[in-house]
């Protein structure tokens, strides 16, 4: 049965509008009366009528700004206006500002029934269909979901089918347009507890640094216990890779500082159409594992780490990664890769924009982490391992560098 609420100032046309119309024949149920757009409005938003019918002029709040207000809490509502001859220009103002019709007064009462069973089983069908598209809305991201990983593994078969789905998702590429997967990868000990917390703090930073971007973002979604992915579009080919990389290091530096975790950034080659993408997909993830285990926590499709680094920088990051836990310095690192303690420090900053103390201390960080996830040691002793001879120390650097405590650290993750 329909819902309608009546709201107008005058009683008599209140009780000639509810009492002399028999509003079952008409399917109609009156679920309250208001004597001005306050009280219509209070009542609108606890009874939810699919119709209303309302005056125009009313002390407190007219029609208008009554219809004005009730659009915006219920825009789907039906609304018959009420209005004598003298007020015409507010029933077509009443028409803008959203009312579905209106009727002169006197008002004839079988046409005010039917008019109102129309606009209410109108009302019901577009409520039916605006259910079906909230239902298909609620199940898109899922439905996007299922696609990127059908097409990122390969799971989609022939030209014709791809295009089916994204024409259904409303995916289109345009002459010059690229497509670039990013692969971002966790240690275990790294996931956060809940996935879908995690998707959400990584959704909401992506969308903040896309905005320095010319990037489009696809999709972004958890592949797995240890990865997520990041699918962007681009026109800007040329500058398409170095931008990329720009956002990974921001990704990985935003993850740094707001959550105290390491992530690992592998990218694949741009794509220009749907067919190509699986494998610029698998480049994305083998570069991820490979930037896992190395300095570099970016790392582009068949890229090993270090490559773009000068022979000294790769040898002197495999001499930290050997050496870490001993009294190592610059000098002696410098020796071993055969260049001044000058030149080497120059390096660092040149290529990799840190200095060697930084590098070092970033390594003795994470393997500090790594420790501290396993229960068999104990806090005091991982400093001493890592190469901090004073714990105290220890404890200042890691709490700088994570945002926590060892202690603390050791118990959220260990």
């Amino acid at each position: 049965m329909l819902k309608a609420l009546v709201v107008d100032d005058e009683y008599l046309v209140r009780m000639g509008i509810t009492q002399t119309i028999d509003w079952a024949e008409y399917n109609v149920e009156i679920v309250g009366e208001a004597s001005n757009g306050e009280e219509g409005l209070e009542l609108a938003l606890l009874h939810r009528p699919d119709v209303i019918i309302t005056d125009i002029r009313m002390p407190f709040m007219n029609g208008l700004e009554f219809i004005e207000k009730i659009r915006v809490t219920d825009p789907l509502v039906g609304i018959v206006v009420l209005s004598g001859y003298d007020e015409f220009q507010y029933a077509q103002a009443a028409i803008r500002y959203g009312a579905s019709t209106y009727l002169l007064k006197p008002i004839n009462i079988e046409e005010l029934a039917a008019t109102v069973r129309n606009i209410g089983n109108e009302i019901l069908e577009k409520k039916k269909h605006h259910q079906h598209y909230a239902q298909l809305r609620g199940e898109i991201s899922s439905i996007s979901k299922q696609f990127w990983q059908d097409l990122l593994h390969g799971q989609l078969q022939g030209a014709n089918i791809i295009a089916e789905k994204t024409n259904l998702l409303d995916l289109q590429l345009e002459p010059g347009d690229v497509v670039i997967p990013l692969a971002i990868a966790l240690s275990p000990s790294n996931l956060p507890p809940e996935v879908p917390i995690w998707i959400a703090l990584l959704e909401a930073a992506v969308t903040e640094l896309l905005e320095g971007h010319s990037f489009d973002l696809l999709s972004l979604f958890h592949d797995s216990n240890l990865q997520s992915v990041i699918v962007v579009r681009t026109r800007e080919t040329e500058e398409a890779i170095t931008a990329t990389r720009k956002l990974g290091k921001q990704l990985c530096e935003w993850s740094m500082q707001s959550l105290g975790q390491s992530l690992s950034v592998g990218i694949g080659k741009p794509a220009n159409n749907w067919h190509d993408l699986e494998g610029s997909y698998r480049q994305a993830v083998l570069a991820a594992q490979r930037a896992s285990s190395s300095f570099e926590r970016v790392l582009y499709a068949d890229e090993d780490a270090g490559a773009r680094c000068r022979r000294e920088i790769r040898e002197a990051l495999a001499f930290i990664r050997e050496h870490y836990a001993e009294n190592i310095t610059v000098d002696m690192v410098a020796t071993a890769v055969f260049v001044s303690p000058t030149h080497l420090m120059h390096l660092f900053r040149k290529d990799l924009n840190k200095t060697f103390y930084e590098c070092l201390t970033e390594y003795r960080i994470e393997e500090a982490k790594r420790m501290l996830r396993n229960p068999m040691y104990r806090v005091y002793e991982v400093g001493n391992q890592v190469g901090f001879t004073d714990s105290k120390y220890f404890s200042q650097i890691f709490k700088k560098m994570t945002g926590i405590p060892p202690s603390e650290y050791a118990k959220t993750y260990g």
